[in-house]
This record gives C-alpha cells, sequence and structure tokens, in this order.
C-alpha cells in the first residue's frame, strides 16, 4: 500500500525506485549527485533519500552539510553498519537505514524526519541507550513525578533494551511498555528515549 508523497531519489539503482515507488505513490530519481551538483538547490525542508553505494562520498557528505540547500537527507545503503550511521549522521544526514527496509519501516522514517527528527536504527538506538543510561541518574528529581512502574521502565531503557526486551523482563505486552514510554516522555518533556536519558544526566 503507498502513502501519497513526492520523494527525491538520488541513485543508479532502478529496483530502489521502484521500491520508493511502491510505498510513496511518487520517486523522482536522480542517477547522480555529479549530474545535479551544478544547478541543483534544495527546498527547505525537503526529503531527499540517496543511496550511498553508488554516489560519490564527498558529495554525498556536502548533501548532507547542505551545500545543496537545507533538504533533509535520508542516507540509504544495502549493506548498512552502525559506524556508517553514526558518520552520516555525524554529517548532518537525518537518517540512515537499509535501502530496501520494508514499507511501514520507510513511512515512519519519512514521518520522522519531515517533523524534524532523526531517524536511527533499532541497534544504534540501543547502544546510545545504554552508553546514555551509564551517565542517567538514578535519584533524578525528574524521575520522581514518574509511577513505580514507570521508573520500572526507565531502568531498562538505561540498560539499553527494546520495548520487545523490556516488555518480555516485565512480564507485559509491548503495547503497555508503548503506553508507558509515552507517558513518561509526556511528563518529562522529551520526544524519545534519548532524550529522556539525556535529561536524566543532566
Amino acid at each position: 500500500m503507498s502513502v501519497d508523497m513526492d520523494i527525491r531519489l538520488i541513485s543508479v539503482s532502478n529496483s530502489l525506485q521502484q521500491h520508493l515507488q511502491m510505498v510513496f505513490g511518487n520517486c523522482r530519481q536522480h542517477l547522480s549527485l555529479w549530474e545535479l551538483s551544478d544547478s541543483l538547490h534544495l527546498q527547505d525542508g525537503e526529503l531527499v533519500w540517496v543511496d550511498a553505494d553508488n554516489q560519490d562520498a564527498d558529495l554525498v557528505q556536502r548533501l548532507c552539510l547542505g551545500d545543496f540547500g537545507k533538504a533533509r537527507v535520508i542516507v540509504l545503503s544495502s549493506s548498512p553498519t552502525d559506524e556508517a550511521a553514526v558518520k552520516w549522521l555525524g554529517m548532518g544526514a537525518a537518517g540512515y537505514l537499509h535501502a530496501f527496509a520494508a514499507g511501514d519501516t520507510l513511512q515512519q522514517v519519512a514521518s520522522v524526519v519531515a517533523s524534524g527528527g532523526i531517524w536511527i536504527g533499532v541497534h544504534l538506538m540501543q547502544q546510545l541507550c545504554a552508553r546514555f543510561g551509564q551517565v542517567a541518574k538514578t535519584d533524578s528529581p525528574l524521575l520522581a513525578q514518574l509511577t513505580e512502574r514507570e521508573r520500572e521502565v526507565v531502568g531498562h531503557l538505561r540498560d539499553g533494551k527494546s520495548n520487545k526486551q523490556i516488555a518480555r523482563d516485565m512480564d507485559i505486552a509491548e503495547r503497555t511498555v508503548k503506553a508507558h514510554l509515552t507517558a513518561i516522555f509526556g511528563k518529562i518533556g522529551v520526544p524519545d528515549r534519548v532524550q529522556l536519558l539525556l535529561r536524566l544526566a543532566g
């Protein structure tokens, strides 16, 4: 099922263009950043999906840094790694994921990035949470406004656990974990788990 969204793809891969076309309904394909680099100026906030596997890395870096306009760049790869994710996100990309991710994942990425967020994969998110969780204060006054069960969820977040792992460890449904997280984020005033742990570390 496609969602009507006009997106721009920079890739030589016709199969990737067809995949995104099926997901979003419309996908304008450009074969290379080289052919666009002289005349390309992207609109502020425009979503640009770039296949890093077959593009010049220096031009992809310039695209992420905003040299062609303040677009929101989503970097795609057929063999994504956490190291590459850190590299591209550090250069200003708004997302990094597998080029042929499932349609619902691609739609989530588009929604998150279009609303100003950053998309990182589950594994990298867990690593960040575990790292920030080590410095998050267990006695933060912010925790006082949470229920005992919500504080237990935060404890699991500090260990870098996924929603599924938290649900298993707490013997509750995954949707209940999501409900707890929504309540926690609302009470602390943060949009996601990484920001929550950063706030608790402060």
